[in-house]
C-alpha cells in the first residue's frame, strides 16, 4: 500500500506538494495525510491534513517562513489506512530570504578553547562527555555602521578523548540581540565527527557578564534520537561585537 509524495527539489517561499495513495493499485479515497518536517518551524502546510480524492490524489500548499536562508529539510508524510501506518520521506531545500537583519554580532570563545561538560543522546542512549569546546558565530556583521545579511556563519567544535562532535556550515533561521550583552542564533548545521553525522538544528546563546565572561548555551537536535546540550562559561574573544543595524546593505 504505497504512499507517494512529490516535493519540489527547491522550495522558494511557497510551493505545492502533491501525492497519491493506493492499495494494490486501487486508489484510497478519504485518507488523511499529515505533514511535518525537520528542522521544525520553518515550513507550514495548508491544508494539514490533506484528504485524498476518488483517485487517491491529494495536495497541500507549503509556505516557508520569511527570513529562512537556504537549508535542507526532510518532508515527512504519514497516514493510517485500515489500521496500518504509512509514511513517506522526501528531502528538499527550502528558502525565503529577506534583506533585513534585526541586529548583528560577531562572538567567540577567547583563545578558541574552553572546558565544558556536554550531555548527549545517541540513538536514545544518554551520556556525559567532558572536553574542550569552541563556538563562533558571525551574523549580519560588518565593521561599518550597518548590517550585511549575506554574513551568515556559525560553528561548534567539541572534543572529549577520542570523541569528536563538530557542527559546521551553520546557517541561521533567526537571530536576536539585547543591547551589547546578549546574542542568540538558531539555525541548521552539518554534524561531522565520529559521534554524530547529518543535519541538526542548532541553538547558540551567550550572555556577557562582568569581566567579559560569557555564559554560553549550545543545544542541537536532529529529531531522530540524537541530541547535544551544554552550558559553560568562558571569556569572550576580543573579536566580540554586538550591535544594532543603522543601515541595511
Amino acid at each position: 500500500m504505497p504512499l507517494i509524495i512529490n516535493v519540489p527539489q527547491l522550495i522558494t517561499c511557497d510551493a505545492v506538494i502533491t501525492g497519491n495513495i493506493n492499495c494494490g493499485g486501487v486508489p484510497v479515497q478519504g485518507a488523511e495525510i499529515f505533514f511535518d518536517h525537520f528542522p521544525d518551524n520553518v515550513v507550514f502546510y495548508d491544508p494539514n491534513p490533506a484528504i485524498s480524492d476518488v483517485n487517491g490524489d491529494f495536495s497541500t500548499n507549503v509556505t516557508v517562513l520569511p527570513g529562512t536562508p537556504l537549508l535542507s529539510i526532510d518532508v515527512h508524510a504519514t497516514t493510517e489506512v485500515e489500521g496500518e501506518i504509512l509514511e513517506a520521506h522526501v528531502g528538499a531545500q527550502a528558502e525565503c530570504p529577506t534583506v533585513e537583519c534585526p541586529c548583528k554580532f560577531r562572538i567567540g570563545v577567547r583563545r578558541n578553547r574552553a572546558h565544558a561538560n556536554v550531555e548527549i543522546t545517541n540513538q536514545g542512549v544518554a551520556s556525559t562527555l567532558r572536553g574542550t569546546i569552541n563556538v563562533t558565530a558571525i551574523q549580519c556583521f560588518t565593521a561599518k555602521p550597518g548590517c550585511d545579511p549575506d554574513v551568515d556563519n556559525f560553528h561548534v567544535t567539541f572534543k572529549s578523548g577520542a570523541s569528536t562532535i563538530n557542527f559546521i556550515l551553520g546557517r541561521r533561521i533567526e537571530i536576536e540581540c539585547i543591547d551589547d550583552t546578549f546574542a542568540r542564533v538558531r539555525g541548521t548545521a552539518l554534524a561531522i565527527g565520529n559521534v554524530f553525522q547529518g543535519l541538526f538544528e542548532v541553538l547558540i546563546e551567550v550572555s556577557i557578564g562582568p569581566g567579559n565572561i560569557g555564559t554560553w548555551t549550545v543545544l542541537a537536535n536532529d529529531n531522530m534520537g540524537h541530541t547535544f546540550s551544554t552550558t559553560f562559561t568562558a571569556r569572550m574573544s576580543p573579536i566580540t561585537s554586538i550591535g544594532e543595524c543603522d543601515v541595511q546593505f
